[in-house]
């Protein structure tokens, strides 16, 4: 008797991503990213830094415990937390000391600062890849679970290789924010051209569209003929109007005699090439 088939694993779809134009979210991280970037890159030319800025995800979630920085603005509320390694990094460069040795310190009211600083500038980059118009925002320690129902988490990766720092950046959006990023994203897609009742479409031979070119003489010159050539020169030729090769391509399909019509030259009688 044969053993029952193991259950297959089943995906789980989250409610909050139904119907919603959530295909267009990496948009937003790819925006975020680079504001990171150009944050962080005033801090490598102050310091002579090399801070980067790698993997940046945006899910579903209410995020961990720790100390949070929230921001309530008339748009949602946001929310920011920082490693402390991050800004112990940040200061160490600043100090000239070593990561090491700032990580043995206790925590200090330059480095509460510093963390409060980074924030506004973290969630100013937030600011401007939802669209929002620059403004200070105030900011209080608060627990994430504010974000609830509807939060969503950005979680973006920092390094820093010359100290060996590798952090983790948490962003904290709420349903209000993320209504506004969704509605943003699918009001910024073009509108897709409606569907027009017209004929149907004519057979491919019809729509396909090859270029002729007619190769009205063949003239052959020796080497020597050409090189005595000199400008002003006449070259003696004979249009055959009966033995007109036709080229697609390249390449001889057909012969045509050339006529003219209202003193333009054109092609009839043609026929296959041999």
């Amino acid at each position: 008797m044969s053993s029952p088939a193991p259950p297959t694993a089943t995906t789980v779809q989250d409610p909050r991503t139904l119907g919603r134009p959530v295909h267009l979210l990496p948009q937003f991280t790819g925006q975020l990213r680079e504001g990171l970037i150009d944050l962080l890159r005033q801090h490598n030319r102050r310091y002579r830094a090399h801070y980067q800025v790698g993997e940046v995800s945006l899910a579903p979630g209410q995020g961990t415990a720790g100390r949070w920085l929230v921001s309530d603005a008339p748009e949602g509320r946001m929310s920011c937390l920082l490693e402390r390694n991050l800004v112990l990094s940040l200061m160490a460069h600043r100090y000239g000391s070593t990561l090491a040795e700032a990580a043995d310190a206790p925590q200090t009211a330059t480095e509460e600062r510093l963390q409060a600083l980074l924030c506004r500038q973290v969630l100013a980059c937030v600011q401007q890849a939802l669209g929002l118009p620059a403004a200070e925002l105030a900011l209080q320690h608060g627990p994430l679970s504010g974000l609830a129902p509807g939060g969503w988490v950005v979680q973006a990766t920092i390094s820093e290789p010359d100290q060996g720092l590798a952090s983790t950046l948490l962003i904290g959006l709420d349903g209000a924010c993320m209504d506004r990023l969704l509605r943003r994203l699918a009001d910024e897609q073009p509108a897709r051209a409606p569907r027009s009742r017209s004929a149907p479409p004519q057979p491919l031979a019809r729509r396909l569209d090859v270029k002729l070119q007619a190769r009205l003489l063949q003239q052959t010159l020796s080497l020597g003929e050409l090189l005595d050539l000199r400008p002003g020169d006449l070259v003696p030729v004979r249009l055959n109007p009966k033995a007109t090769q036709v080229l697609v391509d390249g390449s001889c399909l057909f012969t045509a005699s050339v006529a003219e019509h209202q003193g333009k030259l054109c092609l009839t009688s043609f026929a296959d090439a041999d």
